[in-house]
């Protein structure tokens, strides 16, 4: 990821005839700052450069959002975002005021460790989106992943500065 930028979240399809995109966004931050705001966006895509865009609006629909970009006027335009990035400076970020809050971006590089603080040997590398809850998706070493759902029952409390996240009854999903 460019250096110094963090996800907001990824665009999804195009919303109507007027160039608006679903934004699914990881960080909800977003409808705080003033608009227009400067943003990165990017794709997997090695044929699709990294670029500067304008974000003009962002609405909140059906639990997700929707956004305008300058410069996109018709849902054909729209279509070619499909699955790009946004991107936003780091230091643009609102100061965390609760030892409670934190950003998805914070949870990155997380150790495991079970209820009792023994470490799991596992390292959260990704928090993938999903409709119901977000999903926690650790390594172990040599590699294999371990996806757990991020909710109560399952995590019991993430610590920023210890760089700890707790589990639940881990073995659980060690046997899975």
């Amino acid at each position: 990821m460019t250096e110094g930028w963090i996800s907001l979240g990824q665009l999804g399809k195009p919303f109507g005839i007027k160039g608006f995109i679903r934004f699914n966004v990881t960080e909800t931050i977003l409808t705080e700052f003033e608009l227009p705001l400067r943003l990165k966006l990017k794709k997997p895509d090695p044929n699709f450069p990294e670029k500067e865009i304008t974000l003009l609006e962002i609405k909140p629909h059906t639990g997700k959002f929707i956004v305008l970009i300058e410069g996109i006027h018709s849902p054909e335009e729209a279509d070619r975002l499909t699955g790009g990035i946004i991107l936003i400076p780091q230091n643009l970020l609102p100061e965390i005021k609760s030892k409670n809050e934190f950003y998805i971006s914070d949870l990155i590089g997380l150790q495991a460790i079970d209820e009792d603080g023994k470490n799991l040997g596992w390292i959260l590398k990704e928090v993938q989106d999903n409709p119901a809850h977000s999903i926690l998706i650790f390594e172990k070493e040599g590699g294999e992943e371990i996806l757990i759902p991020f909710i109560h029952v399952f995590v019991g409390g993430v610590d920023i500065e210890k760089k700890t996240v707790v589990l639940i009854q881990p073995e659980v999903w060690n046997e899975v």
